[in-house]
């Protein structure tokens, strides 16, 4: 559940995936990823770039406009004009400059600067890393890689204890992190 963009984390970050061409004058629709906020979220950005599977990547372009649709985003960026220009970056990644990010909680810290740091059990038994974060509509949910294995943990009081010292603590719940095995020996 890794990103599927190549593109450079330290100055950019994935807000949404492009789902398909809105209308006629290049508008598009952006399914926002859930660790970044809603889709109010997008009205705060200015700018974007646009990244392919294979890591191509647009030049940092202006947000014309940008506007609610229940649980998705319309945007029409400066340089996307027809539809059938919108039509060619449908699955893209969009990305906004790390400097103009907003945090989703409204707080410094927020999940997406977990990525990156280790976890450890209460008991300091080490799980990974933290690759991406997901989202399951209630709450964002830590993608732990470690090797093959990839382990889903959800961000909420409780379960994750600490996130200081460049490491996070959790308290998953018994069999939580034995799931993602599981399924790997079926």
């Amino acid at each position: 559940m890794a990103s599927p963009y190549p593109y450079p984390a330290d100055r950019f970050t994935l807000v949404g995936t492009v789902t398909r061409s809105h209308g006629l004058k290049g508008d598009f629709k952006v399914a926002p990823r859930g660790s970044v906020g809603g889709p109010e979220t997008f009205i705060n950005y200015s700018r974007a770039a646009l990244v392919a599977a294979d890591g191509r990547m647009t030049e940092t372009l202006g947000i014309e406009r940008c506007r609610l649709q229940g649980k998705q985003v319309i945007l029409k960026l400066d340089t996307i004009d027809s539809k059938t220009e919108a039509d060619l970056i449908v699955a893209m990644g969009v990305l906004v400059p790390d400097e103009d990010r907003v945090a989703a909680d409204g707080d410094a810290e927020t999940a997406l600067e977990l990525i990156g740091l280790a976890v450890v059990t209460t008991d300091g038994t080490p799980v990974g890393k933290i690759i991406d974060i997901g989202d399951t509509g209630a709450h964002p949910l830590l993608i732990i890689g470690d090797g093959e294995d990839e382990f889903l943990v959800p961000l909420v009081d409780g379960i994750v204890l600490d996130t200081g010292n460049d490491r996070v603590v959790i308290n998953p719940p018994e069999g939580l992190l034995d799931i993602n095995r599981q399924d790997k020996d079926a």
